[in-house]
């Protein structure tokens, strides 16, 4: 009986052993797929900042018309945030774009002249030339996913090395 019991024993420790394992994988791969998630957000800030940048650099400020809004729903599945489509004219050609911006109500009405940063050597590149515009997502956006990023790894990391359980 007591050598059932060792064998018992040995079985137990094993699959004991097994399990922090597979928990400490599970663990890595959250903390992988975590901060490649938090990664391409921040990415996606930086970029945003980059292009305002560069406008802010070599753009050139000219008069745009919000021709229309663009409705879509909001975030919340309510309906409707919207967006002003802005044409304004560069070498003499008529071009448009989209603002990143949605609100409720219309942050423009259609008609009103708004001043456009837009790059010469592409202007379909351009934003409406006002710091909300043009900052406010990259100033939002970028340090939020630092501090996400921190905090998650802070509790991740803090789990992996104790082997707690991560519940699914």
């Amino acid at each position: 009986m007591d050598n059932y019991e060792k064998n018992v024993d040995k079985v137990y420790n094993t699959v004991e052993k097994v399990a922090g394992v597979g928990n400490r994988l599970q663990i890595g791969c959250w903390i992988v797929f975590g901060n490649l998630f938090l990664a391409g957000f921040c990415l996606w800030g930086v970029y945003a900042g980059y292009v305002s940048w560069k406008l802010e650099q070599n753009g050139e400020t000219t008069t745009g018309i919000v021709a229309s809004l663009e409705e879509s729903s909001s975030s919340e599945g309510g309906c409707c945030v919207y967006s002003p489509i802005i044409e304004f004219e560069a070498n003499g050609q008529t071009y448009s774009f989209e603002s990143g911006n949605a609100s409720s109500p219309p942050a423009y009405d259609v008609g009103e002249q708004v001043s456009v940063l837009y790059d010469p050597a592409d202007p379909n590149t351009a934003q409406i030339n006002k710091w909300t515009e043009r900052w406010l997502m990259p100033v939002i956006l970028v340090p939020a996913m630092l501090f996400t990023a921190l905090i998650l790894n802070f509790f991740l990391i803090r789990s992996f090395w104790r082997n707690d359980v991560v519940d699914e």
